[in-house]
């Protein structure tokens, strides 16, 4: 997604042009090769990225309940800060998860660009209310967009080993994530094919590289861990076609850390390029 200073002000211009109707995407491009400044193309696309206007299916190009909010905005500054906190959110860039570390480790990782877009709409001096607020809610919906996408994808893990291990064994799991997330372990399966020994295991995933990946253990996992006679870790790689490591918890034990003479850990992060188990392809997802 762009984050030009002159594609927001053009779409304010487009979602004008939309509300006096008449807009239609089969005469769009012959009307329009520009808007003010930007290309008509990318103002449209970005327009419907962020939902301020919808296109329906015969065509018509029509405002959203948002993007007539928008256009009812009186002062600049505050529809530019509207329009940025959606774009962020529709389409995170890389340096938005600075933004829960504060503006100015936010401003650091920006492309100018992005630094343009903050500083016409006075965002990275100012310390009023109306800035501060703006700040704390772009830093707890950048931080609630990225539970949702660990959500995601954490239960499409689960998916993936809950198949892995009806294939494995010729029965079906129980899935106990999604009726506890306190039991210690999201998945109860068996040893192997015939076997009545249960076997716990915890899903983990990630949508980076093997080098890159990281997973969170607490410690009631940790805990479930080594007081279980059998238990795994599943580490998933969620790619076009997914990976496995399978993780005995005996592998672990280097990793976790101790408790200190006056405090415990209950959060580790541990590294999937640290763990050399056994590793499955599993079927295109």
């Amino acid at each position: 997604m762009t984050f030009s200073i002159g594609v927001l002000y053009s779409s304010q211009t487009l979602l004008q042009v939309v509300k006096d109707g008449g807009l239609h995407t089969t005469n769009f491009a012959a009307n329009f090769s520009k808007i003010d400044v930007a290309d008509a193309s990318l103002v449209l696309s970005m327009s419907q990225k962020c939902r301020w206007i919808a296109i329906a299916d015969d065509g018509a190009i029509r405002l959203t309940e948002r993007g007539t909010y928008l256009l009812e905005i009186t002062e600049s500054k505050i529809c530019l800060r509207e329009q940025l906190l959606d774009l962020i959110l529709a389409e995170p860039p890389p340096w938005a998860k600075r933004i829960i570390q504060g503006r100015f480790e936010a401003f650091q990782a920006m492309p100018d660009a992005a630094q343009q877009c903050f500083r016409d709409c006075d965002l990275l001096q100012a310390s009023d209310n109306d800035t501060v607020d703006w700040w704390d809610n772009a830093s707890n919906s950048v931080r609630a967009e990225r539970s949702r996408l660990n959500l995601e994808v954490g239960r499409k893990a689960e998916k993936l080993t809950l198949q892995f291990e009806r294939e494995r064994t010729g029965i079906d799991p129980i899935w106990h994530a999604i009726e506890t997330s306190v039991a210690g372990f999201d998945v109860l399966s068996v040893v192997g094919p015939g076997s009545e020994r249960k076997l716990k295991i915890e899903v983990k995933g990630s949508k980076l590289r093997r080098s890159e990946a990281s997973f969170y253990l607490t410690r009631n996992e940790w805990q479930t861990a080594v007081t279980s006679r059998e238990f795994q870790f599943h580490l998933w790689l969620v790619h076009e076609v997914p990976k496995l490591l399978v993780v005995p918890a005996e592998e672990l034990k280097p990793h976790v850390p101790k408790d200190g003479l006056s405090g415990r850990w209950e959060t580790a992060q541990l590294f999937y390029k640290d763990f050399v188990s056994y590793e499955y392809a599993a079927s295109s997802t």
